[in-house]
């Protein structure tokens, strides 16, 4: 189904915006599955935790094909971190590049999970997603809540409708995210 056409001033792309823990990512892998089943290809990545017993050790990136790699970890050494976890660049963009790149080409809509402080320090990771943004592809985006001037600015482009997400309403706002990404995907 990939093809993909102008949609004129309706805005092509969604964010969720919303604070860790509020269900951004759950959020995201339901709207996925829910538009396969309307025959809609996504492609991308998402960003999930690492647990070490109770404890949140790290990230990992994963591509919606499954291949898979720490992004960040509390036992990784060096810069850049975030708080207490050492980030991998390398790792991410092996993982989370050519699955925006394929999907760019292969799939109906494309998945960021997402735009925060760890990915943020891939600065070609800021270029694509400049580049995704104005695509004819529509892209679905999950944001960190504490946003920096690069985020900011995307969360003010014209191209985008920015949903927050609240704990307690994960469920609402997805019927929401559904209903507009598949209008967008049905006009194209």
């Amino acid at each position: 189904m990939a093809a993909h056409e102008d949609r004129g001033q309706m805005p092509n792309n969604i964010l969720v915006n919303g604070r860790p823990g509020s269900g951004k990512t759950t959020l995201v892998v339901e709207l996925v599955e829910r538009l396969a089943g309307c025959g809609f290809k996504a492609g991308g990545f998402v960003t999930e935790e690492i647990r070490e017993g109770p404890n949140r050790a790290g990230f990992e990136v994963r591509d919606l094909g499954g291949s898979r790699a720490i992004l960040a970890h509390v036992q990784r050494k060096g810069k850049p971190r975030v708080s207490k976890y050492g980030i991998d660049i390398v790792a991410f963009e092996s993982i989370a590049l050519p699955a925006l790149e394929i999907g760019k080409k292969e799939a109906d809509l494309l998945v960021v999970d997402e735009i925060g402080r760890m990915e943020l320090f891939s600065s070609t990771f800021r270029s694509t997603l400049l580049e995704l943004l104005v695509l004819p592809v529509p892209l679905v985006a999950t944001v960190h809540a504490g946003n920096d001037a690069f985020t900011e600015d995307i969360l003010s482009r014209k191209d985008v409708s920015v949903y927050g997400l609240n704990p307690g309403q994960r469920e609402e706002l997805l019927e929401v995210v559904y209903g507009s990404m598949h209008k967008i995907l049905m006009v194209g």
